[in-house]
């Protein structure tokens, strides 16, 4: 068996240690697209190699209604303004538009959904699901 992997080093000029021990660094884009459904918001980002022949790709959700904090409507809201920038840059317009739209609304109702969240998390811990039906459905509202 020694034998096997002295002729097998061999083979690679002593250097196949080496090749396993040097960090890889590939080139290339990051592409981050964002969005939103019933269940949260999501968020997908697929790293490519400049050469196309090496891509990753990782896609998470996040619930936007149980543990919500006042930090998180602000991340939003910073997350929706970046998305803008990037329309505008893109020239997509109509989906700057609406996004212009959502962030002023969503910052008019600002305080209103915070309560709202706050209230939310104490039905949840009470066990009032009832009452936390109606909560849900008045912060979808307010976030659209």
């Amino acid at each position: 068996m020694k034998k096997f992997f002295s002729d097998f080093d061999s083979f690679f000029n002593n250097d196949f240690d080496s090749m396993f021990n040097q960090p890889l660094r590939i080139v290339g884009e990051t592409k981050t697209e964002k969005g939103q459904d019933s269940s949260g918001t999501w968020t997908k980002k697929t790293f490519t190699s400049n050469d196309g022949s090496y891509r990753v790709t990782t896609f998470y959700k996040t619930s936007d209604y149980t543990g919500v904090n006042k930090t998180d409507l602000s991340t939003k809201i910073g997350d929706m303004k970046a998305e803008l920038e990037s329309c505008v840059e893109k020239q997509e317009f109509e989906k700057a538009a609406e996004l212009r739209d959502k962030i002023k609304e969503i910052e008019s109702n600002k305080e209103k959904i915070e309560n709202l969240k706050k209230e939310l998390e104490i039905a949840v811990k009470e066990q009032n699901f009832e009452k936390a039906i109606e909560l849900r459905d008045s912060l979808k509202e307010l976030e659209k």
